[in-house]
C-alpha cells in the first residue's frame, strides 16, 4: 500500500489505490467528473492498458514499477503555455532519477525520460480547457524501477542501472515532492529558468543526428519554442516540428 506525507507540497494528499486497472489516467478522468482536489494521486500495481505518447503501449510488470496519475488544476496557466507543464514534470522526474543512477539522465522530446539510449520513464498529460486557461490536468507517469526484463530492447530501469532494489513508495514520494516544488516555481513565474533547465536536459541537443519527417534528414536540435515545438537546424534553416511530426532515427 502506498502512503504519502501531509507536507508533500499540495494542499491535498489523497491516494486512490487500485490493485489493478486498465489506465490510471482513465480512473483519474472519472474521479474528476465527481469532483476531486488538486494533488489527488491514482496509482496501481498492475496497469493493464497503459498508454504513452502516440498511443504506444506502456510495458510494466506488475508490482515492480510505478504507474500513477496526478491531478492538477493549473487554472493560472494560459492554454498557449501548456507545454510548461510538460517541462516541469520532465524536469522533476529527471531530477529524481539522476539522484539514483550514475549515468546521465536526459529528456527525449517532448517528455520521454532516457538514461543513455534507453527509456526509463514516460509521461502522458491530458488537459481540459475552460475559456483561455487549463482547468484540469491529468499527469500520467510510468517509471521503470525494479523490472529487469523488457520486451523492447531500448528500455531500462533503476534496478538494471544500479543492481539495487528501490523502494517504490519512496520514489513516489520523491517524485511528487519534486513536481510540487517545480509546480510552485511555475506558479511563481519562474518560467524562463524552467525553460532553460528543460532545454539543457534535451537528448541530442546540438548533436548532428538523423531525423525523419516527410523525408530523412540530418540536423541538430537547438531547443524548443514557447509552444513546445522542437527546433532543428538542418544546416540551411531552422525548422519547427509539432509532436508526431518528426522522429529520431
Amino acid at each position: 500500500m502506498y502512503k504519502i506525507p501531509a507536507n508533500l507540497g499540495f494542499t491535498y494528499n489523497y491516494i486512490h489505490y487500485l490493485p489493478s486497472c486498465h489506465s490510471t489516467n482513465e480512473v483519474a478522468t472519472n474521479l474528476l467528473t465527481n469532483g476531486v482536489e488538486e494533488g489527488t494521486v491514482v496509482i496501481t500495481d498492475n496497469q493493464t492498458n497503459g498508454r504513452g505518447q502516440r498511443g504506444n503501449y506502456w510495458e510494466s510488470e506488475p508490482f515492480l514499477n510505478l504507474t500513477f496519475s496526478l491531478i492538477l488544476k493549473p487554472d493560472f496557466l494560459p492554454v498557449q503555455s501548456q507545454f510548461q507543464l510538460t517541462q516541469i514534470i520532465s524536469i522533476s522526474i529527471a531530477e529524481i532519477i539522476q539522484g539514483l543512477v550514475s549515468k546521465t539522465v536526459k529528456v527525449k522530446w517532448p517528455n520521454d525520460i532516457y538514461v543513455g539510449d534507453k527509456k526509463i520513464g514516460g509521461i502522458l498529460i491530458q488537459n481540459t480547457v475552460k475559456g483561455k486557461v487549463i482547468e484540469n490536468s491529468i499527469i500520467g507517469i510510468g517509471l521503470n524501477v525494479n523490472q529487469t526484463s523488457f520486451e523492447t530492447a531500448n528500455a531500462t530501469s533503476i534496478l538494471s542501472l544500479t543492481q539495487r532494489m528501490t523502494d517504490l513508495n519512496q520514489v513516489l514520494i520523491d517524485v511528487l515532492k519534486s513536481i510540487a516544488a517545480n509546480y510552485q516555481r511555475l506558479k511563481n513565474g519562474e518560467r524562463k529558468a524552467i525553460g532553460v533547465e528543460y532545454h539543457n536536459l534535451l537528448l541530442g541537443l546540438r548533436e548532428v543526428r538523423n531525423f525523419k519527417s516527410e523525408n530523412e534528414f540530418l540536423g541538430k536540435i537547438i531547443g524548443v519554442d514557447p509552444m513546445g515545438r522542437l527546433l532543428i537546424d538542418n544546416g540551411s534553416s531552422v525548422r519547427s516540428f509539432q509532436n508526431q511530426e518528426v522522429k529520431f532515427i
